[in-house]
């Protein structure tokens, strides 16, 4: 199968070495324009997937690049992402509606920049496949963590699986789909910037696309990437069922891996986005309350939304308390659904990562609790999620 082509069009040789260095590692063929007026010539040449346009350049500017290329049966199709110093609503807003899919402002994150160009390279293959002519590309996975109940650690779970997941070749977002405030940016030092709130409220006229999702997400140092909970509580704020499944489908071309922060496994929002999800990680305390209640929730979960092999369960261990707390075995042997992780107690190390806003996968690596969610994100990875054996 042919590489795609990505054309590089920029006038400042510095910027065209750092996008060449940013999308180097990546399976494409570079190309590069110094100008529109060679840009054009390469196009005609070349025929290339994708474009990364600047616009203020000498001659030909990148806007009546754009138009030219818009107004040719042979060249209309070539989505082109616009790479500008120029980050007014007013110059995005003139890109998008000149053809533009996409708009990165300068200085760019080489992390948005990659991201963008695979979700742009995505959404090609994708209308391609529509037309026959090329098999249709894999998709990001959608992984969603729910909790049986309140105060299990779910978000603490869902937060170091996302940061184990993360590498060089693998883009991975948390999505936090809550109505109310959440923990995931505390733990992980995020506190300004977008959420979900802003993206939702921005798009309710059903513009949700990469290019009105991409400002609101927060950049970690790690890689990952983190769409918040909304910061405050208003119990006039709701989430429409169909614009978060939505949402999570359209991250899932933009990322390898969208990680989602679930409010409850027996929320009607939780409910009504499973569709969206292409595994469940019921997260539970091994406790016998959890335990017994798990089963309604399988049975509720199965029933029209989810295969059964598309629901694991994560056992994690707190201290434990009198009287209720049970063992691995008995709880595997309860459950409806194959065991996929089991975090063991870390208190110390834990109360270390919340003071410090480093989660233990980064602050503790060689903690047992740290291991097993590290293990717990290459199950995740796998082709087939598989439990585990005992």
């Amino acid at each position: 199968m042919d590489l795609p082509k990505v054309l590089i069009v920029d006038d400042d040789e510095i910027i065209r070495t750092l996008l060449r260095h940013t999308l180097g590692g990546e399976a494409y063929v570079l190309l590069e324009a110094r100008d529109g007026r060679q840009a054009l010539e390469v196009v005609a040449r070349e025929i290339p997937d994708l474009i990364l346009l600047d616009v203020m350049m000498p001659e030909l500017d990148g806007m009546q690049v754009l138009r030219q290329l818009k107004s040719d049966e042979r060249t209309c199709g070539i989505p082109v992402i616009i790479v500008t110093a120029l980050t007014g609503e007013a110059d995005v807003a003139a890109s998008l509606e000149e053809g533009a899919i996409d708009h990165i402002s300068k200085p760019f994150s080489e992390l948005i920049v990659r991201t963008r160009v695979r979700a742009a390279l995505r959404n090609r293959a994708a209308s391609a496949a529509g037309d026959g002519t090329t098999p249709a590309p894999k998709r990001g996975r959608v992984i969603g963590f729910a909790g049986i109940k309140g105060g299990v650690g779910v978000t603490t779970a869902a937060v170091n699986t996302a940061l184990a997941m993360t590498g060089p070749q693998r883009s991975v977002v948390v999505v936090e789909l809550r109505e109310s405030p959440g923990t995931a940016a505390t733990q992980l030092g995020l506190m300004s910037g977008g959420n979900l709130d802003t993206v939702l409220s921005q798009s309710a006229g059903g513009g949700l696309n990469a290019a009105t999702i991409g400002p609101h997400l927060r950049p970690h140092r790690s890689g990952i990437q983190l769409l918040a909970a909304p910061p405050t509580l208003d119990f006039r704020r709701g989430i429409e069922p169909r614009q978060a499944e939505h949402l999570l489908q359209v991250l899932s071309g933009m990322f390898d891996f969208v990680i989602v922060d679930l409010p409850g496994a027996m929320t009607p929002l939780t409910r009504n986005v499973l569709n969206a999800c292409e595994f469940l990680v019921l997260t539970l305390e091994l406790e016998a309350t959890c335990i017994a209640l798990s089963r309604l929730v399988f049975a509720s979960i199965v029933s029209g939304r989810l295969r059964p092999d598309s629901v694991g369960a994560l056992l994690i261990l707190h201290q434990p308390s009198a009287g209720t707390l049970i063992t691995v075995g008995h709880a595997r042997g309860q459950l409806e659904c194959p065991v996929i992780g089991v975090i063991p107690p870390c208190g110390e190390q834990n109360l270390h990562a919340l003071k410090t806003s480093v989660p233990v996968v980064h602050s503790a690596p060689s903690c047992a609790a740290a291991v097993a969610y590290s293990e717990l994100g290459a199950r995740l990875m796998a082709e087939r999620i598989a439990g585990l054996t005992f």
